[in-house]
């Protein structure tokens, strides 16, 4: 019994690294072609699933950006003015 247990906890953190790995990389798209084969609740739970895969990649994008800023320049710099 508890090596049932822990292997549906390996299994489990196996799954979700994987998640969250598809999530950051390439967002909801495969996630979703993946439930669009199946029928049913499970192709409801995977759509559910791309859905927040898309939140995920979206607001990692955003930090990145917001990170990126101080690093952008927006001005042209005068190389005249020294």
């Amino acid at each position: 019994m508890f090596k049932f247990i822990r292997n549906l906890g390996c299994l489990t953190i196996i799954i979700f690294t994987v998640f969250l790995f598809i999530a950051l990389i390439f967002g909801g798209g495969q996630i979703r072609q993946i439930g669009d084969k199946t029928t049913g609740f499970v192709k409801k739970a995977f759509h559910y699933a791309a859905d927040r895969a898309d939140d995920i990649h979206k607001s990692v994008f955003k930090k990145f950006e917001e990170m990126s800023k101080p690093f952008k320049s927006d001005e042209k710099k005068d190389t005249n003015n020294k």
